[in-house]
């Protein structure tokens, strides 16, 4: 379970940026890019672990998700400045648009944390905005979490 872990936690830290239409633009933004990162982490632990296919819950960010995923960019813009979020963001979206459901598990996938933060930042952050007990919450009511512990 270790295994896979610090990629389900990267994906709900990616679940979560001063707020005008610029910034309702970036929730916009993170939200898709959130949605297709996690769609290839769930693609990924489908691959490693065939007993989650079927089980997998969808990947939309719903108004919990996107109340997440704005407290968290609000810490992000707060810790690294909108231009931050902005590099941040197209970074993201460059990553996710080459890589692979292996990727988020084998080390390669490393875009999403704003420069001048760490990986243990961003997880604070989503952990605290409330995104990766969501994530969490959400595989395990889908049988998730059950049938991966079962293996």
């Amino acid at each position: 379970m270790s295994k896979f872990a610090p990629a389900l936690a990267l994906s709900a830290a990616l679940v979560s940026l001063p707020f005008a239409a610029a910034a309702q633009s970036q929730l916009d933004q993170f939200e898709a890019l959130s949605e297709r990162m996690t769609e290839l982490t769930y693609q990924g632990l489908a691959e490693q672990f065939p007993q989650v296919q079927g089980l997998l819950p969808s990947a939309e960010w719903d108004r919990p998700m996107r109340r997440a995923g704005r407290c968290a960019l609000r810490a992000y813009e707060a810790e690294v400045g909108e231009a931050g979020v902005a590099a941040m963001l197209a970074e993201l979206a460059s990553a996710i648009g080459s890589a692979r459901p292996s990727d988020m598990f084998d080390g390669t996938f490393s875009a999403g944390v704003p420069e001048g933060l760490s990986a243990q930042d961003v997880q604070r952050i989503n952990t605290e905005c409330g995104g990766t007990e969501l994530q969490m919450q959400r595989l395990a009511e889908s049988g998730v979490m059950q049938a991966l512990q079962a293996q």
